[in-house]
């Protein structure tokens, strides 16, 4: 669930939300891109957005030992939302 939008400028951004993997929940960070925006076919307004992140496994209690690479993992999102009055 997000928790803060934080524009920075240049179609970017930051958003702010709690992420659950394996029954644990942590606060996470997303850099964003704005890729696009418009009415929708239900009266309402959408803007969608992708970005990354990167977790660590152990943060989340994903103590499996499943290499040195995978300590740390890189999330790519794709994002749509829907404004809210």
């Amino acid at each position: 669930m997000s928790t803060a939008f934080k524009p920075k400028g240049n179609s970017t951004a930051s958003l702010e939300g709690n992420l659950t993997l394996h029954g644990v929940t942590r606060p996470v960070t997303i850099a964003v891109e704005h890729i696009g925006h418009g009415p929708d076919p239900w009266g309402g307004f959408r803007r969608g957005f992708e970005g990354t992140t990167k977790i660590s496994l152990a943060d989340f209690g994903i103590n499996y030992n499943l290499g040195p690479k995978s300590k740390e993992v890189e999330l790519i999102l794709s994002l749509e939302s829907v404004r809210q009055e």
